[in-house]
């Protein structure tokens, strides 16, 4: 939550400080150097707001996000390998009728 404070917060400060510095670098205003301030200063606001996030989470939230990063990476390993396995073919079967399951939804409305 406060990751997210801190991003919304930050970003019309980075954004001016953009402004800033490409007019002392002499570039002339326009739609590129306007996409250009509006990368840097979401690039920045959204790192910004990553750290704090991290800053303010639990050491145990990093282990559960790190152990759920290491599963899924194995899992999708032995998927690569061995797409015939069994785990894969469920896998794959449960996204085709969550799917269609989506798709029905929409069409019925």
């Amino acid at each position: 939550m406060w990751g997210l404070v801190a991003g919304a917060v930050s970003y019309p400060a980075f954004a001016w400080y953009s402004r800033r510095f490409l007019d002392a670098q002499g570039l002339e205003r326009g739609f590129t150097r306007m996409i250009l301030v509006f990368l840097v200063a979401t690039l920045l606001s959204s790192a910004l707001g990553y750290g704090v996030s991290w800053m303010t989470s639990t050491p145990q939230s990093h282990d559960r996000q790190a152990q759920l990063q290491e599963t899924s990476m194995a899992a999708l390993n032995h998927c690569l390998r061995n797409p015939a396995g069994a785990a894969c073919q469920s896998a794959a079967q449960q996204s085709k009728l969550l799917e269609q399951k989506l798709l029905s939804g929409l069409t019925a409305s």
